[in-house]
């Protein structure tokens, strides 16, 4: 879902690199009152799992391939101003080093793929929270799916505004036939965010929420 160079217009890039731009500024105010040291280990190793598996492709479609996106699962654990943080990093890097994603379509790539995902994902961690036991799995991989969709979606809105889809091609066909595939790479994001997310609250509660050491434990159990 990464945004090549050349295809979007100054106009929306710009205007996507102000929104992503603000909502970054916003997260590292917030960030800055509730940073302690379980959230930074927390960031910093859930941070490299992302950055890791986005390297890893799967096999979507004959000559399409995907890989997970991360946002959606950094929203869950660590809410949207710190997966913000982290997406956007992650993004800086693979498009400076990697040459992944253009560097003017920067701002457009935190939004569908950070910003986006992570306030999905904030939407259904308080589920985890309660301890909603399958409710919250279901919830979680369904999350998982509607955030790739959205991204998916948005994508192809930027390029209808800045006329880079083929003429020949409709709003409505382009999504249709991005959203087919993103659906599949939806599937996986949401089955590997049930996993890791039930994972990591099972192991170590107290780095995902607020939760003095007696009230972890049992939160563990």
């Amino acid at each position: 879902m990464h945004i090549g160079p050349g295809f979007l217009s100054p106009a929306v890039w710009t205007s996507t690199a102000a929104v992503s731009g603000a909502a970054l500024a916003a997260s590292l105010v917030v960030a800055g009152r509730r940073l302690d040291d379980r959230r930074v280990v927390l960031m910093g190793v859930m941070g490299a799992f992302v950055f890791a598996a986005q390297m890893v492709n799967f096999p979507v479609l004959p000559g399409t391939s995907g890989h997970l996106g991360g946002g959606f699962l950094l929203g869950v654990l660590m809410g949207a101003p710190l997966a913000i943080i982290v997406m956007a990093s992650i993004l800086v890097v693979q498009s400076l080093v990697f040459q992944d994603g253009g560097v003017e379509a920067l701002g457009a790539n935190v939004l569908v793929m950070g910003v986006i995902p992570a306030l999905v994902g904030t939407a259904v961690r308080g589920l985890w929270r309660r301890r909603a036991g399958p409710i919250a799995d279901v919830v979680t991989f369904v999350g998982g799916v509607a955030a790739v969709l959205i991204g998916a979606t948005v994508v192809i809105v930027l390029l209808r505004l800045s006329d880079a889809l083929p003429g020949s091609v409709s709003l409505w066909q382009a999504i249709g036939v991005m959203d087919v595939v993103h659906l599949l790479i939806g599937v996986v994001e949401g089955a590997v965010s049930v996993a890791v997310v039930r994972f990591v609250v099972k192991t170590r509660p107290e780095s995902v929420f607020d939760l003095a050491p007696g009230r972890a434990e049992a939160a563990s159990a």
